[in-house]
C-alpha cells in the first residue's frame, strides 16, 4: 500500500496483494450489499478506516500486541465507544484507550481529536445552511446512519453560530489601505425589517470587495455616517479620490460629502432616478418617459444629456410639477460619469447601482426563506456571512481597463463648493442640486 504519486490528493493506491489481503479480511457480500444499499455499507467502511487509523497509532504508542518492548511509551488499556465527524454529522467509533507504562495518566489520540475537528462539521453545515437547507430539516440532507449523531435543530443552531462569529469577527477588522479601491458603491437592503448599509469598493484592477457593513433601523446620517467612519478607522484613505456611485439617498450623500468634501465625485444612481420620476406620472406614461429619460442618459457627452434632460423638464413642468421636482433633485450627480468622460462597458457598470444590488440578490438566495431574526446579532451574522459567500463569486468589473483613465480624471476633478451645489442648463439657467 502506497500513497498517491498524483499532486494534491491524500488518496491511496493499492497492490493486488494487498487489495487480495483486505478481501480476505472484510469477506464482503456484494449481493447483499448492493440489495440493502451500497452508501450505508461505504459509511461503515468509513468507521472501519477511523478506527484503522486509531489502532495504527495505538501500535505506534505501544508497540504490536503482546510485544516485549521496555521502550514503549505507552500500555492498551481497552476500549470505550466514541464518536467521529463525518459527512456532515457524526458516526459511532470504537475508541481505543492507552495509558502511561505506570499507568498513572491516559494518553490522549492525536488521530481521535482529528477525527473530532470542529472544522470538519463546519464546512458541511456552512454548506447545506447557504444553499438554503433550515436548521429543521438539515438531518434528512445526510446519510440515515448519521442523523441521531449531533444534527438536532438546536445543535445545528449552536455550530452554525460557533461557524459563523469568527467569520463575522474577521469581516470587522478587513484592513482596507491594500486593496487601492477607485470606485465605492453604497446601497441599503432591508433585512428581516431592519436597513443594512452595505458598501462594495472595485480597485484599480477591477476586481470587487465587500469593504463595509452597517446595520441600522434605517437609511439615515448617522448610520451612513458611522460606516464610512469605520471604513476610514479600517484604512480607507481620507485623500485619496474616489467615485461613489449611489441611489438617490440624500443621508448617503451627506454623509460622504461630510467625510470626503463637497468636491467629492458622487454618481446618484440613473436608474433610480427614472424610477423616482416614473412615480409621480399616470401609469399609461411611465414607459414613455423611460423611453426619454434613457435615450438622455445615453447621451455620450454631459452637454448632449443635459439639453435632453432639459427638454423633459420643460415637458413635465406643464403636466406634474411633481415629476419635474423629482428629475431635477440631485440632478447633477446623475451625470458625473458623463462629467468624468467615462465610456462603454464602464459607464454602464457605473451608471447605476446594480452592481450591489446584484450582490443584494445573491446574498438573499444564501438565505433562503430566513425571514424571522431573534436578535441584530443574528440578523448581522445572516446578512455578512451570505455577502461574503456572494464575495467570493464576484467577476471583474467589465470595462476595468478604463479605470486608470479614471483615477487620473478624478485626481483633476476639483469643483469649487458652489459650482457642486448647482451646474449650468442648456438654456444657460441653473440646476438646483
Amino acid at each position: 500500500m502506497r500513497k498517491s504519486s498524483s499532486p494534491g490528493t491524500a488518496s491511496v493506491k493499492y497492490d493486488k496483494n494487498d487489495l487480495q489481503a483486505i478481501l480476505k479480511v472484510l469477506q464482503p457480500d456484494f449481493k447483499r450489499i448492493i440489495k440493502e444499499g451500497v452508501l450505508e455499507y461505504g459509511q461503515m467502511g468509513a468507521r472501519l478506516l477511523y478506527e484503522l487509523l486509531m489502532a495504527a497509532e495505538v501500535t505506534t504508542l505501544c508497540g504490536e500486541p503482546y510485544e516485549r518492548n521496555s521502550g514503549r511509551q505507552g500500555s492498551r488499556w481497552g476500549s470505550e465507544p466514541g464518536k467521529a465527524r463525518a459527512g456532515g454529522g457524526k458516526t459511532t467509533v470504537e475508541r481505543p484507550r492507552v495509558r502511561t507504562s505506570n499507568g498513572e495518566s491516559e494518553i490522549p489520540l492525536e488521530s481521535y481529536e482529528a477525527l473530532n475537528k470542529t472544522e470538519l462539521l463546519t464546512e458541511a453545515l456552512l454548506a447545506r445552511l447557504l444553499a438554503g437547507v433550515s436548521t429543521r430539516r438539515y438531518s434528512s440532507t445526510i446519510d440515515k446512519s448519521l442523523r441521531k449523531g449531533g444534527v438536532s435543530r438546536s445543535s445545528i443552531s449552536r455550530a452554525a453560530i460557533s461557524a459563523t462569529k469568527p467569520m463575522v469577527d474577521e469581516f470587522f477588522k478587513r484592513k482596507l489601505n491594500q486593496l487601492h479601491l477607485v470606485v465605492l458603491l453604497l446601497d441599503g437592503v432591508n433585512i428581516g425589517g431592519k436597513q443594512m448599509i452595505v458598501c462594495i469598493g472595485i480597485d484599480s484592477n477591477g476586481r470587487k470587495h465587500l469593504v463595509g457593513v452597517r446595520l441600522g433601523a434605517t437609511e439615515n446620517y448617522v448610520v451612513c455616517r458611522d460606516l464610512i467612519q469605520d471604513m476610514k478607522e479600517r484604512g480607507l484613505s481620507e485623500d485619496s479620490p474616489y467615485l461613489f456611485v449611489i441611489d438617490g439617498s440624500k443621508s448617503l450623500a451627506s454623509a460622504i460629502k461630510t467625510a470626503f468634501g463637497d468636491h467629492t465625485a458622487i454618481q446618484r444612481c440613473q436608474e433610480h432616478k427614472i424610477r423616482n420620476v416614473q412615480g409621480y406620472l399616470p401609469h399609461k406614461e411611465r414607459e414613455a418617459m423611460r423611453s426619454k429619460l434613457q435615450a438622455a442618459y445615453s447621451q455620450k457627452t454631459e452637454r448632449g444629456a443635459s439639453k435632453r434632460l432639459e427638454k423633459i423638464r420643460l415637458e413635465l413642468s406643464v403636466s406634474s410639477p411633481q415629476a419635474e421636482k423629482a428629475l431635477v433633485e440631485g440632478l447633477h450627480e446623475t451625470l458625473t460619469v458623463h462629467r468624468l468622460e467615462i465610456k462603454g462597458m464602464l459607464r454602464t457598470a457605473l451608471r447605476t447601482t446594480n452592481i450591489i444590488e446584484s450582490a443584494f440578490s445573491s446574498a438573499r438566495r444564501y438565505m433562503g426563506r430566513v425571514t424571522h431574526f431573534t436578535s441584530e446579532a443574528q440578523r448581522e451574522r445572516w446578512a455578512i456571512r451570505s455577502l461574503i459567500e456572494t464575495e467570493r463569486h464576484f467577476r471583474t468589473v467589465k470595462g476595468h481597463r478604463q479605470l486608470s483613465q479614471l483615477q487620473e480624471k478624478l485626481k483633476q476633478l476639483i469643483v469649487p463648493v458652489q459650482a457642486a451645489k448647482a451646474t449650468v442648463r442648456a438654456d444657460g439657467g441653473t440646476w438646483p442640486c
